[in-house]
């Protein structure tokens, strides 16, 4: 892709980036180890915590296998919701990050209009 002018080419190589290092992110996290498991916060605001935890309830299944193991406000945590939508690799996990991104924009609109 050719951008000619230096700030829209700069913005979005800066939004890939941001993608990219998040998605990095919770490929690290989706197994939840090993050593500490790292903060929601690593990837994610905090106004996004209610949105994931209702996602992540919603998907969770009545028994202890179908449920998600890792820790709220965990981004192991948000791994696992991210990876539900088919094998967690870098395009799973970038599709369920995308599709979280898209309700966060919907959940926006409808509390603000």
């Amino acid at each position: 892709m050719q951008i000619e002018d230096k700030a829209p080419r700069n913005r979005l190589i800066t939004a890939t980036l941001i993608a990219a290092v998040c998605i990095q992110q919770l490929l690290h996290a989706r197994d939840g180890g090993p050593g500490p498991l790292r903060p929601l916060s690593d990837a994610f605001e905090p106004e996004d915590i209610p949105l994931l935890e209702a996602c992540c309830a919603q998907l969770e299944g009545k028994t202890e296998r179908q449920k998600n193991p890792h820790p709220n406000r965990s981004l192991a945590r948000a791994a696992w919701f991210c990876a539900r939508y088919g094998k967690p690799g870098p395009i799973v996990m970038l599709q369920g990050w995308l599709e979280f991104e898209a309700m966060k924009r919907g959940t926006n609109l409808m509390m603000h209009h």
